[in-house]
């Protein structure tokens, strides 16, 4: 079995035993992002060996622009003689390069907030060109001075701009938004390859292949190892569905090179040489083509697993969009419900108000009731006269206790005002109606 075949089936099990068990790690570390925070303390330092890119180097990465400002920064690299070798902000309009080296595309470009775009800056010192591009598409270019190589001793800040070597951030240079798959490469890539990056998608591979994992010298996952300052995190950025799709891919692209590579191999295609005699039998015995149909099921069965996977992964999404629906729908109904209840708390707190307010009228209106029933009384008492204790079962002497005869003088006016039985008072004329008084009237005189 010649090498290449050896290789590609190695690939192939490697392959299915990905599909099946899960994801490689750079795999898995291609489909987290790096989310930072809006503060000048949200950033991630990096002390790289550059050496490889003094002469030529990509940047290229995938942004989600998450606020506005002034120079939102995602790329600075600063040297000990040169504080913006390199410095890129997320809306296009900085491209630094050797300190007052600058295209703005931003003009050009549509940036989107909260939708994530692809871009990259080349560079080499062959051409004495910068070319920028977003989406896949070049948006802009220009030269830089002859013979100037990058210098390569300093060291990459994410997620803020290097004002000067020691750092001296500022907080209108806060990035706060994401990054994801930032790879760095020691060529400057032509429009075909970038354009064929940002066609396989943010969460495909296609940095590890075809040529690319041998100039990618910054490396995605190294960055995520690195220590971050202040609010950055580590998101994953990639949905299942797009996971698994790759995946597929892969396989995909592994089986039609495995098919070419056996192709090959086989008698007639070429003229074989005696080293190559024991390969071409070895590709046509019995137990290789076994080997070829195992592989072959174990790739469509697979695939199936695949499909099925994706189908129920499909109506997962269906049902999750008719909850959140739903979840909306009940949202709306509960603000209504709690306008409702506000109102009738604002209600409640009126009423109780109204009812202790009508209490304190009802003590008061209960007090001036009894302060002019005393009067009433009063009144009643002093113009009702004798007839008022006739109706009674009291004496009618006790008619002398009331203020209009209570010590007083008996006058021709009081006796008048006496009933005529009580003519006896005459006899009294300039007594003192007093209680002893009235007690002997009463004990001498009432029937």
């Amino acid at each position: 079995m010649s090498e290449a075949v050896k290789t590609l089936l190695l690939s192939l099990l490697l392959a299915v035993v990905l599909v099946i068990n899960g994801t490689s790690a750079y795999e898995e570390q291609s489909y987290k992002a790096l989310k930072f925070g809006n503060t000048l303390a949200d950033y991630v330092k990096l002390t790289p060996d550059m050496r490889p890119f003094s002469n030529a180097f990509s940047i290229c990465t995938w942004i989600k622009k998450l606020q506005r400002g002034s120079y939102p920064s995602w790329f600075s690299y600063a040297s000990s003689t040169v504080d913006t070798e390199i410095w890129i902000n997320d809306d296009g309009s900085y491209n630094w390069m050797f300190h007052n080296h600058n295209r703005n595309v931003g003009y050009l470009i549509n940036i989107r907030m909260g939708e994530w775009y692809h871009y990259c800056f080349c560079w080499d010192l062959a051409s004495r060109t910068a070319h920028i591009y977003h989406n896949g598409r070049e948006s802009g270019y220009y030269s830089t001075p002859y013979g100037r190589r990058l210098t390569t001793d300093g060291f990459i800040v994410l997620g803020q701009d290097l004002s000067t070597f020691a750092g001296d951030f500022r907080e209108y240079f806060s990035f706060g938004g994401e990054l994801q798959k930032l790879n760095m490469y020691s060529k400057k890539l032509n429009t075909t390859e970038v354009r064929e990056i940002y066609k396989a998608g943010r969460c495909s591979h296609i940095e590890t292949r075809r040529g690319h994992q041998y100039s990618r010298q910054l490396k995605w996952e190294r960055i995520l190892e690195q220590q971050r300052f202040g609010n950055v995190s580590i998101v994953d950025s990639c949905p299942l569905n797009e996971k698994l799709h790759h995946c597929h891919e892969r396989v995909i692209e592994l089986e039609e090179q495995l098919k070419e590579a056996q192709n090959n191999t086989q008698p007639g295609n070429e003229e074989p040489s005696s080293d190559d005699a024991t390969t071409i039998t070895t590709v046509e015995d019995d137990g290789l083509s076994a080997e070829l149909e195992e592989l072959r099921l174990n790739l469509e069965s697979t695939t199936n697993r695949l499909s099925e996977t994706e189908t129920r992964l499909e109506k997962a999404e269906e049902k999750l969009e008719k909850t959140e629906t739903r979840l909306r729908k009940t949202g709306a109904q509960l603000d209504k419900s709690k306008k409702k209840v506000s109102t009738l708390k604002k209600m409640l707190k009126q009423a109780n108000s109204d009812l202790e307010n009508n209490v304190d009228l009802l003590r008061e209106t209960r007090a001036a009731l009894r302060e002019k029933e005393s009067e009433l009384e009063n009144l009643e008492n002093s113009l009702c006269g004798a007839n008022c204790f006739k109706a009674s079962n009291s004496s009618y002497w006790d008619i002398l206790y009331t203020s209009t005869f209570f010590n007083k003088v008996v006058t021709d006016e009081l006796i008048g005002i006496l009933n005529e039985s009580w003519s006896q008072l005459e006899n009294f004329k300039g007594s003192v109606i007093n209680e002893g008084f009235i007690e002997f009237f009463k004990t001498n005189f009432d029937s």
